[in-house]
């Protein structure tokens, strides 16, 4: 009798414990199934509030971080002393949006006009956007992507070159701010010398007396500062600067000094 009676709650006991194991086994089972599933950076790219005052974009630095989320929002109320507004960019890993990686504070009168490249062709791409249009010239921001810290940095020295075209052969940015109809103007010539964007030519061409005599000005970047090598004056009437000032876009380009009278 007693025999009997003590059975049964061993096999009770069995039965309690092969449940537990099952339902232990179901919850391990279930956890990934909690975690918030990844999402493909262009679903959360298209999740972004974009309006008048926000936008958002993508940039595929090329490093090990992959593609990046950049969202910029507009505050018109906090200007400067030159823009009319402030924009804030924060950048986001798509995978991870817990919080940002870092945030970037910029001026600006134009909303929003922005650029992927890679502007000092290290292969990993960069960012820029325009901040200040004219009716010829426009002026960009840039941040160029460093893998070694994993962040954007700015390159305040880019903010002054005028309409600015990359040439990757030659790994040159080039700048025109034209200043009459006639094509008198300015024309930059940036390369990255240990890192540091820095202007290497500059041509200047501009009128210099009441009779309209244009003068062409070479400066060429010689112990850490721009120096006047070469100028050539031309009659007004001549347009003759337009083809002289073509064989000075090659930076191999020298010239000779002028001789003084």
């Amino acid at each position: 009798m007693s025999m009997k009676k003590l059975k049964i709650p061993l096999q009770v006991f069995s039965l309690a414990l092969i449940g537990c194991m099952l339902c232990a086994c179901q919850t391990d089972n279930a956890l990934p199934q909690t975690t918030r599933p990844q999402k493909p950076p262009q679903q959360v790219l298209e999740e972004q509030l974009i309006d008048d005052t926000h936008d958002a974009f993508l940039v595929d630095t090329g490093g090990k971080l992959g593609i990046l989320l950049v969202t910029a929002e507009l505050d018109e109320k906090t200007s400067t002393e030159v823009c009319r507004a402030t924009i804030q960019f924060t950048i986001w890993n798509p995978y991870s949006m817990d919080e940002p990686l870092q945030t970037l504070t910029a001026d600006t009168n134009i909303f929003l006009d922005w650029n992927i490249i890679d502007a000092n062709f290290d292969e990993y791409m960069d960012f820029t956007c325009t901040y200040l249009r004219g009716n010829q010239p426009y002026y960009e921001h840039l941040w160029i992507w460093n893998e070694e810290h994993g962040l954007f940095e700015e390159v305040p020295e880019y903010d002054k070159i005028s309409v600015p075209t990359l040439d990757e052969e030659t790994e040159t940015i080039y700048g025109f701010n034209r200043s009459s109809a006639t094509g008198t103007g300015e024309h930059t010539f940036h390369q990255w010398i240990e890192g540091n964007l820095l202007c290497v030519r500059k041509i200047e061409i501009y009128s210099i007396d009441q009779s309209g005599t244009v003068r062409m000005s070479i400066q060429d970047f010689v112990d850490d500062e721009l120096v006047e090598i070469y100028h050539e004056d031309f009659p007004p009437q001549s347009y003759g600067w337009h083809d002289a000032q073509m064989v000075w876009h090659n930076l191999d380009y020298h010239g000779e000094a002028k001789e003084e009278n």
